[in-house]
């Protein structure tokens, strides 16, 4: 293995099954977090630099009641601090119980007083559970230049043969409530999209909001990133 000067690194930086990552920012340390794997629900690292990173242990050791209990099923992560000092706020995909026989996943919430968990699930049914258009996964989070949260995610239609959308919707202050209505962003009407789209990341430039995403089989060359522009934080999107 090459010794590399100082300022330069070799990826991969966490050389480890690791999907779907997000990442944190607290008092001078990166955390990580990722989908479930070696033996965790929900992995989390740490580093101060994003190149040496320190694995830790599960940050959702526990499952919430209303999610199947078996290993595997929770996964993309998005955690945020609402305020300076309160409790971390993780949005998670889990399967939902009753509708196990069909894999309805859905959105819960969970909280620690410490980015590296351990996080414990909030509330006795998910955040989230559009069932009727095929469940709802890949939270999160955007707040905007006024302190307004809010939570974006994606319907699961794809996995029933169904249409797919993008949503976005305010939460409270402390991040464990939905306020309002959603609202739908965007849908698969291009053709590099194929029949879904999926994975939103919101971001604000210039009084600009540019959301990115992804579309199209994942487990195919055709997946890929897009990104739609709008002068409102809910659209419309192009």
């Amino acid at each position: 293995k090459p010794t590399l000067p100082p300022g330069l690194y070799a990826n991969p930086v966490l050389d480890r099954d690791f999907p779907d990552p997000d990442t944190v920012e607290v008092d001078g340390w990166y955390y990580a977090y990722a989908t479930n794997g070696n033996g965790r629900n929900i992995q989390v690292a740490r580093s101060q630099d994003l190149v040496k990173w320190e694995v830790l242990t599960d940050a959702l050791p526990k499952l919430p009641a209303w999610a199947a209990q078996e290993f595997g099923y929770a996964w993309a992560p998005e955690v945020w601090q609402p305020g300076d000092d309160g409790p971390f706020v993780m949005y998670h995909v889990a399967r939902f119980a009753i509708n196990k026989a069909g894999g309805t996943q859905c959105i819960g919430a969970a909280t620690s007083e410490t980015p590296e968990g351990p996080f414990q699930p909030v509330g006795d049914k998910p955040l989230i559970c559009q069932v009727d258009a095929g469940g709802s996964i890949d939270p999160a989070t955007f707040v905007d230049d006024d302190g307004k949260t809010y939570l974006l995610w994606k319907n699961d239609g794809n996995s029933g043969g169904g249409q797919t959308f993008l949503y976005i919707q305010p939460v409270s202050a402390d991040g464990l409530t939905l306020e309002g209505e959603p609202t739908r962003l965007l849908t698969a009407d291009e053709a590099w999209e194929g029949v879904l789209v999926e994975a939103p990341t919101l971001w604000k430039r210039d009084g600009k909001y540019y959301l990115f995403y992804s579309a199209n089989a994942y487990n195919t060359p055709r997946y890929a990133v897009g990104y739609a522009v709008a002068e409102n934080v809910l659209g419309p999107y192009e």
